[in-house]
């Protein structure tokens, strides 16, 4: 059978690695929080292959499972890693409140307040009504200048 071109298998990891923003580590250890399964080779191999970090040593720490607060429910258990780097690493800035619109923030409170309060969130019911918002104006618009034309 030849080379088809087109049909090669590109394989992605199915590992998160959450970087954890530890002020109190040196600048050459970075702190992430993994799945448990993840071993010190694994972490080593992923930052070193999709990365392209040298990593020089690799410390590990599993948290276990806790009773959450007034219910019989646990939080996951995880497992913490700091890894060392040959070279100082420096944390991506901090995104900024500013970046995001106020209509977009005080829409995203309401739906909070009302997700605590017991409702429902129908975000396909906004889209729809939005919509037909829009049609309302644009028709709006056009009978404006029919009348005036």
């Amino acid at each position: 059978m030849g080379w088809n071109p087109g049909f090669k298998k590109i394989y992605f990891p199915n590992i998160i690695f959450r970087l954890i923003r530890t002020p109190s580590l040196p600048p050459n250890k970075v702190a992430f929080r993994i799945p448990t399964k993840v071993n010190k080779l694994d972490i080593k191999d992923y930052l070193t292959h999709i990365y392209k970090l040298d990593v020089v040593d690799v410390r590990t720490m599993v948290y276990a499972a806790e009773l959450q607060k007034y219910s019989n429910k646990y939080r996951p258990s995880y497992k913490k890693a700091i890894v060392t780097l040959s070279e100082d690493f420096n944390y991506p800035p901090t995104p900024s409140d500013s970046k995001f619109s106020t209509e977009l923030f005080q829409e995203n409170r309401k739906s909070q307040v009302r997700k605590l309060a017991g409702w429902k969130s129908r975000p396909i019911r906004v889209i729809m009504k939005q919509q037909e918002n829009q049609k309302l104006n644009e028709e709006k618009v056009v009978e404006k200048e029919n009348k005036d034309g």
